[in-house]
């Protein structure tokens, strides 16, 4: 019996062993190919390890852009890989995509998501090499409730009450920000039309501080508002917004409030609507869409 070694899998060693008949394949990526690295634990709180799922160019060079995703899912739990074949389409654009799972809900009250995805912004950063990845261009991306999130996560860089040690050797400032239809004030969700009631304290927005009334607990909500981290003295990352004009789940003028207030404070920002798009869909993913993400990454 052989015992197991300890060794990356960069040095662990080709096999001897061999069968008649089988046929040897040496492979090179092309450049629509992928490497994708499954379950890279970035930090355990109290017990609940929390993962990246890392998906990088085959043919990258050194310095790769990184993306850091989070998907949207009702602040609950996320269903992370399933956001890979969309992530996939920006990946085959020569950037790396790092998922992030992130405490759900659940188990976790505002602000644990967005404290758990600046440590996945500063892990990242401290290993990008590792990956071949650039440190100094990271961006934020985030769809829906991840769109809020990486929106907060953003915007609080520097804000003491939203730092922590871990891995703080490491600023968790971005280069950007891409924001999907993310929801940016809880307490004005209602004042649309929706197929959801965003007030009850089991909706999304009300397990988000912790199954209470959204409207009935203003100190719970207030630091979930993310124009209130918006003026024209603080320095922010520039910001790409999208958002369906038929989004039946977060309003539509919940990127409107956002962007009229960065344009107010003079901030770096740019809001696409997307004509007869719903909440979320292949709309966004569209080499349309693409290109602009493209553009906005190359160039900020």
């Amino acid at each position: 019996m052989i015992r197991p070694i300890n060794i990356s899998r960069e040095q662990f060693p080709k096999s001897n062993v061999k069968s008649d008949g089988m046929i040897t394949l040496n492979i090179n990526c092309d450049n629509s190919s992928m490497e994708y690295i499954p379950d890279i634990e970035y930090i355990n709180r109290d017990g609940i390890s929390l993962y990246i799922q890392l998906v990088l160019p085959c043919d990258r060079i050194k310095n790769t852009p990184l993306v850091i995703y989070v998907p949207g899912s009702a602040f609950q739990w996320q269903n992370v890989k399933s956001v890979i074949p969309a992530i996939s389409l920006l990946v085959n654009r020569g950037f790396a995509i790092a998922m992030v799972q992130y405490r759900g809900s659940e188990v976790s009250a505002f602000p644990a998501q967005m404290l758990d995805t600046k440590a996945a912004v500063r892990f990242m950063k401290i290993n990008a090499h590792k990956y071949g990845l650039n440190p100094d261009k990271v961006y934020l991306m985030g769809d829906s409730s991840g769109g809020h999130t990486v929106l907060m996560a953003g915007l609080t860089v520097g804000i003491e009450r939203f730092e922590e040690e871990l891995y703080s050797e490491v600023s968790s400032g971005v280069k950007g920000i891409i924001d999907l239809y993310g929801p940016t004030d809880i307490t004005k969700m209602n004042d649309e039309l929706s197929t959801q009631n965003h007030i009850e304290p089991d909706s999304p927005e009300g397990c988000l501080i912790g199954r209470l009334n959204v409207l009935e607990n203003p100190e719970l909500t207030g630091p979930t508002v993310v124009m209130n981290y918006i003026d024209s003295t603080r320095e922010i990352p520039p910001i790409l917004i999208f958002h369906g004009t038929n989004d039946e789940l977060v309003p539509f003028g919940q990127s409107c409030m956002l962007y009229d207030k960065l344009v107010k404070c003079n901030k770096k920002a740019t809001f696409y609507a997307i004509e007869n798009a719903h909440h979320g869909g292949r709309e966004f993913w569209s080499n349309q869409v693409l290109d602009i993400i493209e553009k906005f990454i190359n160039r900020v």
